[in-house]
């Protein structure tokens, strides 16, 4: 897998050090500012394309929960850290968009899946969990761009949020978690947040216990901290710039 020069060394892990104690001086600003407890705001640290090596960086330092977008190269990363005999307690976030012929082999793995934008998606995701004997965990991604939508994002459009949160819950082998969403690129990410919660609150209101909000990143966590976001998905402000795929 590729990655930073040098990246397994002592400087990359002290680097990483830095930069958590950095990000959770961020997160506990932010959740002062909204009058928040900071224990109930998970980050899950974006480690797509950084090689193992900083995963197992960052399991040392007490992450405990880590994201990747694609499934290849997840199953591979988690094997290879669990061969080097560590992130045994980590948990695999999956935040990409899916592919319905990987469904099966995400469900095998990941903790909590993100980006369920579609029933056939969800019924796909459902299959392969109950192959794998396990219940998975699931958010229904939304799809905050509006009518024009972000087709590389992926994402339900709001109205039809509540339909499909409806049909997730029924999936056997499924456990609606709650909703995920990124900030428009160009739009006010507090405003973006704002209309998530109260899409969220809707959720809720139908499906007591989907009580995970995933939103916020690098650049927009604090807005998403003060809208009420659970799990903030962080990649650039800890590992630093993404290195190029190979």
């Amino acid at each position: 897998m590729g990655g930073h020069e040098g990246s397994g060394g002592p400087g990359r892990r002290a680097d990483l050090a830095a930069a958590l104690d950095d990000l959770r001086r961020r997160v506990g600003g932010a959740c002062s500012a909204a009058g928040r407890d900071p224990a109930a705001v998970r980050v899950v640290v974006t480690t797509k394309t950084f090689p193992a090596t900083d995963v197992l960086h960052l399991a040392a330092l007490g992450v405990r929960d880590v994201g990747e977008a694609r499934e290849q190269e997840a199953r591979a990363k988690r094997e290879e850290v669990l061969a080097a005999g560590g992130g045994e307690e980590l948990r695999w976030h999956f935040l990409g968009r899916l592919q319905r012929n990987k469904a099966g082999a995400v469900s095998a793995w990941a903790h909590l899946v993100h980006s369920v934008d579609s029933a056939r998606l969800a019924d796909a995701l459902g299959r392969g969990a109950e192959r794998a004997g396990r219940e998975l965990p699931v958010l229904v991604q939304v799809d905050l761009d509006g009518e024009e939508g972000d087709a590389a994002r992926g994402g339900a459009p709001a109205g039809a949020v509540p339909a499909l949160a409806d049909h997730v819950a029924g999936v056997p082998g499924l456990r609606l978690a709650g909703l995920m969403a990124v900030a428009p690129r160009e739009a006010d990410p507090a405003a973006a947040f704002a209309a998530l919660a109260a899409l969220a609150a809707r959720v809720r209101a139908d499906h007591p216990g989907a009580d995970v909000l995933s939103a916020g990143m690098s650049e927009d966590l604090e807005e998403a901290v003060a809208a009420g976001a659970t799990h903030l998905r962080v990649g650039r402000a800890i590992l630093g710039g993404r290195p190029p795929l190979r």
